[in-house]
């Protein structure tokens, strides 16, 4: 074939115009010298309207606007997540050189969330209903994943490059993080997103009812059940993902048969004769240390090697705060609109007790606490006679100038060895302080306050007994 019909111009042009990535570059002047139709039509423009003018002019996305910086420090800058208008996207800036000297700059931009409109998501909104009432809506995507902090940003980072494979997913924390928040954000970014997201509570029914829940049954399996049978939710997964929450609880029977679904994606509804095939994605969630369970025999090994292969740990708000306020402002815009009132901040002995407090019960509680201060306020700030009283109770001892716990108090060492006492009562005494700390901050959860002290649930139980704490 002649040369001439190959130009570089109309390999580019074919290029820009038939990828499905967002495709932007500009000159070393500053001016867009190219982008596709796709970006262009995001950004609410068209190519013709974009083409030759300076970025900052066409375009006011702070993202894409970083090719500016790209251009001058010749640094590139890759997998940086961000969105427009909603929709999520990984974006690489690349410089443009010829030899040494930088000409331009590239973005790249992989969305990961198709476009929408009402009458598709009232399409498939019927089309889920008819197969169950059940099935739970998706409502969050990463973007409204609120937090900047460091170890937030790379959970961010990490669930944006691996939802849209296939690989199971563990997603652990403590109680409030956000588990099932960080679940919905996968799917949401996944390539199943356009299927079903089914959610089982695991420790919400009972072990007796848990089986058919998870496979479904045929008319007549068992006394009780349903005329005509039931549709088991990991059928009605297929093609989508199911988040299994407080995998935890799952009893040692259900376990083995959850293992042979992941590894045969074969169902067999009880009282069936026939398996049948259902494609799901996996996603579990637990507050328990798995790797305890399975060290104690009280977790097949296998399945947990199945499930932990993507893994997600949050981290508890207390080892987050600089994210405290950024949660504030995002409540107090979320219950304007359901009270219809206009609360624009909170006060600043407010703002202290915040930082001072470890918030035990995480996302959650901050959350409680913000809509319990609408339910009693006047005015339009929030301050201290509007917060729970454990927390007033708090703010308090700072301005008496104590600011120390019940158990810093009752462990002051100056007045222990004042009583005389033998190192060993001094330990014992020190251990047990711990452990009752341990379980108010875990609300007497006996398993989270011993992965918080870093013992096996067994070991808790004797320590319980030795101090008459049982």
């Amino acid at each position: 074939m002649p040369e001439g019909n190959y130009s570089p111009e109309k390999i580019l042009k074919t290029i820009f115009e038939n990828s499905n990535e967002g495709l932007l570059v500009i000159g070393e002047n500053g001016k867009v010298l190219q982008i596709n139709d796709s970006l262009a039509l995001t950004l609410k423009s068209s190519p013709d309207k974009m083409i030759g003018k300076p970025l900052t002019d066409v375009c006011k996305h702070s993202g894409l606007r970083k090719l500016i910086k790209i251009i001058k420090n010749g640094v590139p800058e890759l997998g940086k997540i961000d969105s427009i208008d909603g929709r999520s996207f990984l974006a690489d800036y690349l410089p443009i050189r010829n030899n040494q000297h930088i000409q331009g700059a590239l973005a790249k931009i992989k969305f990961l969330n198709p476009e929408r409109n009402e009458n598709q998501d009232l399409d498939e909104h019927t089309t889920k209903a008819k197969a169950t009432k059940k099935q739970a809506a998706v409502f969050y995507s990463v973007d409204q994943i609120i937090g900047s902090s460091p170890q937030l940003m790379d959970l961010k980072e990490t669930l944006l490059k691996v939802a849209p494979r296939n690989s199971n997913i563990l997603i652990t924390g403590e109680s409030g993080t956000g588990k099932e928040l960080f679940a919905q954000a996968v799917h949401t970014a996944s390539l199943r997103r356009s299927g079903p997201f089914i959610k089982i509570n695991c420790a919400a029914i009972p072990d007796t009812l848990l089986e058919s829940e998870f496979f479904g049954y045929e008319e007549g399996a068992f006394t009780g059940g349903k005329k005509g049978g039931q549709v088991g939710k990991l059928e009605l997964a297929n093609s989508g993902t199911v988040f299994l929450d407080e995998i935890g609880d799952l009893s040692f029977a259900l376990q083995a048969k959850l293992l042979r679904f992941i590894q045969e994606k074969e169902i067999q509804k009880l009282g069936a004769g026939d398996a049948k095939i259902s494609d799901v994605r996996v996603v579990v969630a637990t507050n328990v240390n798995l790797e305890q369970m399975v060290k104690y025999k009280k977790f097949r090994e296998d399945l947990y090697y199945r499930l932990n292969v993507v893994n997600f740990s949050i981290p508890p708000l207390r080892e987050r705060k600089e994210e405290i306020f950024e949660l504030v402002e995002c409540f107090l815009e979320k219950f304007n609109r359901l009270f219809g009132f206009q609360v624009t901040a909170i006060s600043e002995e407010v703002e202290a007790v915040f930082l001072k407090y470890s918030w035990p019960g995480n996302v959650r509680e901050l959350e409680n606490v913000i809509e319990r201060a609408f339910n009693v306020i006047e005015g339009n700030v929030i301050e201290k006679q509007h917060l729970p009283s454990h927390l007033i109770t708090l703010l308090e001892s700072d301005n008496q100038g104590t600011g120390k716990s019940v158990f810093q108090q009752e462990n002051d060492l100056g007045i222990t060895f004042s009583e005389g006492q033998t190192l060993e009562e001094i330990m014992n005494r020190t251990e047990k302080l711990i452990i009752i700390q341990a379980l108010k901050n875990s609300k007497g959860n006996k398993a989270k306050a011993s992965q918080m002290l870093g013992i096996s649930r067994p070991g808790l139980y004797k320590k319980l007994v030795k101090y008459n704490l049982a």
